[in-house]
């Protein structure tokens, strides 16, 4: 865990214990449970279910659930008003450029909403970051204590909604 929040801190740019959430200790959990992990009140939950049927590299991707789940805890939320979609995509961005996303993510472009969630919105925030290094921890500070749709103006130039058309556009097969 120590690893994924050192890349953490990196990836959001918090270089000062100023700059992060004080948490003093994060404490991990493997549950008998439906879903496939969680994380709350500076706890992780993963579960054993989950684990225990995974056919894959089953350490790639225990440790790929880690860094997005170790995201949560390191992330800012705009105090409870960033929709969940971007929450979950931002933690995949992380768990994407970490190296550790699963091969049945969707590939760049796809999806039908920019806020749509995990894979879907960590391609649109890993295209977003190509057109400014560092977007991803820009928008992470700027939801230290709220959010506005508006964020995406100020770091990019441009609406989200006409971010994702760009996106879109990029991707489109003929």
């Amino acid at each position: 865990m120590n690893a994924s929040t050192g890349y953490i801190w990196r990836t959001f740019q918090q270089n000062t214990a100023a700059d992060r959430k004080t948490v003093q200790t994060v404490s991990l959990f493997i549950d008998d449970m439906d879903c496939v992990a969680y994380a709350s009140n500076d706890q992780i939950h993963v579960s054993a279910r989950y684990i225990q049927s995974y056919s894959g590299d089953v350490k790639k991707e225990f440790t790929g659930v880690l860094y997005h789940e170790m995201t949560h805890i390191w992330q800012w939320n705009g105090n409870g008003q960033t929709p969940g979609g971007l929450i979950e995509g931002v933690a995949d961005f992380v768990r994407l450029k970490a190296g550790y996303a699963p091969s049945h993510w969707v590939g760049p472009g796809k999806g039908d909403r920019w806020d749509q969630g995990y894979d879907v919105t960590a391609r649109f925030l890993d295209y977003c970051n190509g057109l400014r290094n560092g977007f991803v921890a820009e928008l992470n500070k700027k939801m230290r204590t709220g959010y506005s749709n508006s964020y995406f103006v100020d770091l990019l130039g441009k609406t989200v909604d006409q971010l994702w058309k760009d996106y879109k556009a990029k991707y489109a097969t003929a």
